[in-house]
């Protein structure tokens, strides 16, 4: 984990331990440190099934699923890390309701930024810039269109055999 990720987070992580110790005492935070783990994954294997479940069923979309699983799975992560603040960051991952919301901001912000790169490659790209040629029409023979509309009027299944 690099330097500026990792300091943060253990400081975070203290003074959230901190203060859930200062509120209910050391051991009871230990205890429900314990159980918010092991509740977190738990959480997140029944909702994982139900997701299975209903996109099964028909309830849900391919795509809506996979975007819950992978919000359960950065959750659950999130839960099997060590301390409370990314515990419930995880849990708020996990829980239907909070993670609907996240996923329909993600989706938002990714399918803008989609477009964005879309608009970016394009206008880069060497089909969106000026022509100055267009190719050579040059030693191929013009047919009239009247030409065409003649042959086409005759024309038979048995041309083609």
């Amino acid at each position: 984990m690099p330097l500026f990720l990792a300091v943060p987070y253990i400081v975070i992580e203290a003074l959230t331990f901190w203060a859930v110790a200062h509120l209910i005492g050391v051991g009871w935070a230990l205890v429900s440190l314990i159980l918010v783990f092991f509740g977190g994954l738990f959480l997140a294997t029944y909702e994982m099934r139900s997701i299975a479940v209903s996109t099964a069923a028909g309830r849900l979309r391919p795509g809506e699923a996979m975007g819950n699983y992978g919000l359960i799975a950065a959750g659950a992560l999130l839960v099997g890390l060590p301390g409370f603040a990314t515990a419930v960051a995880g849990l708020l991952l996990i829980i239907p309701p909070t993670r609907s919301l996240i996923r329909r901001t993600l989706a938002k912000k990714l399918r803008a930024r989609i477009e964005e790169v879309g608009m970016r490659s394009f206008e880069r790209a060497s089909a969106y810039r000026q022509r100055t040629s267009y190719g050579s029409f040059a030693g191929g023979e013009v047919i009239d269109e009247d030409e065409v509309q003649r042959w086409s009027r005759n024309i038979t299944p048995e041309d083609f055999r």
